[in-house]
């Protein structure tokens, strides 16, 4: 997934940030700063972050809202489950190999104050080189499934198992 950057200039220099979530009238949950040695050029020139981001770390700013992407020895997954028309979206449980994890969640609300629907997403930093999410979502599906478990890979495939339970799986292995 790409996330195109903003940037702002102060003092000569030139920094980059792109805003996680839209609460409330389209304000961000987190402002992300990120190191230029991670982003990537489109072909029109244009920087963005493709995720998942190998070989990075965050750091939280003074401020709870401020996010700090630069260089380190982990990875950063991206993930975004989509609620029902007049719904919500909720992520239940995340699950890596690795023992360190980090999340920091948002929101998405598809309309000003939310009355159209509210997306849950999360941003996880750790170790691992896949991740497994189980999720749920409310509203006017129309045809889409309402439970699922995704799991997310560090060279950015992803595979979504939607309409089943993590109980129902592990009982298919077993056979």
């Amino acid at each position: 997934m790409k996330m195109y950057v903003s940037e702002k200039t102060a003092e000569g220099q030139t920094y980059y940030y792109c805003h996680i979530g839209s609460e409330r009238h389209g304000r961000p949950t987190y402002t992300m700063w990120v190191s230029k040695s991670l982003l990537q050029q489109d072909e029109q020139g244009r920087l963005y972050l493709e995720f998942p981001v190998k070989g990075c770390d965050i750091r939280q700013g003074k401020k709870e809202s401020t996010l700090i992407l630069k260089h380190g020895g982990l990875n950063l997954y991206h993930f975004v489950i989509e609620c029902g028309y007049r719904g919500n979206s909720h992520i239940d449980e995340i699950s890596a190999d690795a023992e360190d994890v980090q999340t920091f969640y948002f929101y998405e609300y598809a309309s000003e104050r939310g009355s159209l629907g509210v997306s849950q997403g999360v941003l996880v930093l750790t170790k691992a080189p896949k991740i497994k999410i189980k999720w749920y979502r409310s509203g006017r599906l129309y045809g889409k499934p309402s439970n699922g478990i995704t799991v997310l890979y560090s060279d950015g495939k992803v595979e979504n198992l939607e309409g089943i339970e993590e109980e129902d799986l592990e009982e298919l292995k077993e056979v």
